[in-house]
């Protein structure tokens, strides 16, 4: 009886055949040239792969997601939560690059084209779009004379405000009132109410001061009521835009474009966010976006970095590769606070510290691909992170007899 392995080398497709390395007394254990449906474990023994049991039909099903609120994918234009059996209707999509992150027990997504959240399995817009301007202007009442600013936004059921409208101005004299009138009308059903702001005579800061249900008539205020403990916060904000990967780090949400930015959301605050300043932008869009502790993990398809630190204390940004990864195989390793992700040459883990290690470069040159998607399985005392590529490519760096090997078995 012939006996083989175990396989604590790993695999080698780099050396050639002769060279392979070996078994020795001094340093025992194999190198396997290919696996092809085999799992090893810790101790270099192979056993061969589980399959798998459909448990769903669907039509061209694709941006699968799972995570403690449920499982996700997307089906003819809908994306669906799949509930064991069945699957349940979300909302319809138009995108066709899908990103998800799970966070305090909501799950936020976007297609490249909107936002979405979904909290207690219901999808729901994620922000919302400031409204127009009022028109203001003023009538008799009791207020001094003066430049009054004026602004308004929108309030969901929850309490959380859109960003404000445009800031409008009008002059009033003497023993006036002011009028908000052409109150903008709400297209989001999550809309609960408009709240008003207006500044004290010649001021620069915008209070509090009503209420309304959409589509009221217009609103006059005659006198008092300003709430000196709510002022306005919200200029300039807007809704989360549209992305490709989602990540939250350090009370921020952080989403990658396909236009080669990153955006952060205000502090605690996910549905707002300053387009104008809040974002860093690299020379093509993000592969990977990945944050640890110290800071966050950034690729593109040609290189690579780590962006210590927070945007209240000024990114530290360091070159770690001079090389990228494949985008949507970034993911966090589950009970520690690593990241691991499939670069043009082979998987790399990060550390909170912000150091990283390419694994597999040493001995493995892996095909490379411009996406794919990638999971961590644990399962019989196994760690795996298991990367899916999309129209692979064979490395020019793996030993010709490996090569021609390969080649014949795909083809």
């Amino acid at each position: 009886m012939v006996a083989i392995g175990p396989w604590t080398k790993g695999m080698n497709n780099r050396a050639e055949d002769h060279a392979l390395p070996m078994s020795t007394r001094e340093d025992p254990g194999d190198s396997c040239r290919n696996a092809v449906n085999v799992d090893f474990d810790n101790t270099g023994k192979g056993k061969r792969r589980k399959g798998m049991t459909k448990v769903y039909s669907a039509t061209m099903p694709k941006g699968g997601f799972s995570c403690p609120a449920g499982m996700f994918f997307v089906e003819s234009g809908m994306l669906k939560k799949f509930t064991g059996s069945s699957a349940v209707d979300l909302c319809p999509v138009a995108g066709d690059v899908f990103a998800y992150e799970y966070h305090n027990g909501i799950v936020y997504f976007s297609e490249g084209l909107v936002c979405k959240k979904i909290v207690s399995g219901v999808a729901k817009n994620w922000g919302m779009t400031p409204p127009a301007a009022p028109l203001v202007y003023s009538v008799s009442g009791s207020y001094g004379g003066g430049t009054y600013l004026a602004a308004v936004s929108f309030v969901d059921s929850a309490g959380v405000e859109s960003g404000a409208s445009p800031i409008v101005s009008v002059e009033a004299p003497d023993g006036s009132g002011i009028v908000f009138s052409s109150l903008p009308i709400a297209t989001d059903q999550q809309v609960a109410y408009l709240r008003l702001y207006l500044s004290m005579p010649n001021g620069s800061e915008l209070y509090h001061v009503a209420d309304v249900l959409p589509g009221s008539a217009p609103y006059t205020l005659s006198a008092g009521r300003y709430d000196d403990s709510n002022i306005l916060e919200l200029a300039f904000i807007s809704p989360p835009p549209p992305g490709r990967i989602i990540r939250f780090y350090n009370g921020r949400a952080y989403i990658a474009d396909d236009a080669g930015a990153f955006w952060y959301s205000e502090p605690f605050s996910y549905d707002h966010f300053r387009l104008g300043s809040s974002f860093e932008q690299f020379p093509a869009a993000l592969s990977i976006m990945e944050p640890v502790t110290g800071g966050i993990f950034c690729a593109t398809d040609k290189e690579t970095w780590f962006y210590a630190r927070t945007p209240e204390d000024g990114f530290s940004v360091v070159k770690k590769f001079d090389y990228g990864a494949i985008f949507g195989t970034g993911k966090r390793i589950p009970n520690s606070d690593d990241v691991a992700w499939q670069s043009q040459r082979g998987m790399v883990i990060g550390t909170a510290d912000g150091a990283c290690k390419n694994v597999q470069e040493r001995h493995v040159a892996p095909d490379s691909a411009m996406s794919g998607a990638a999971i961590i399985r644990e399962q019989d005392g196994v760690r795996q992170y298991i990367a899916s590529l999309h129209n692979p490519t064979i490395s020019k760096f793996a030993a010709k007899s490996w090569l021609t090997t390969e080649i014949i078995r795909r083809g």
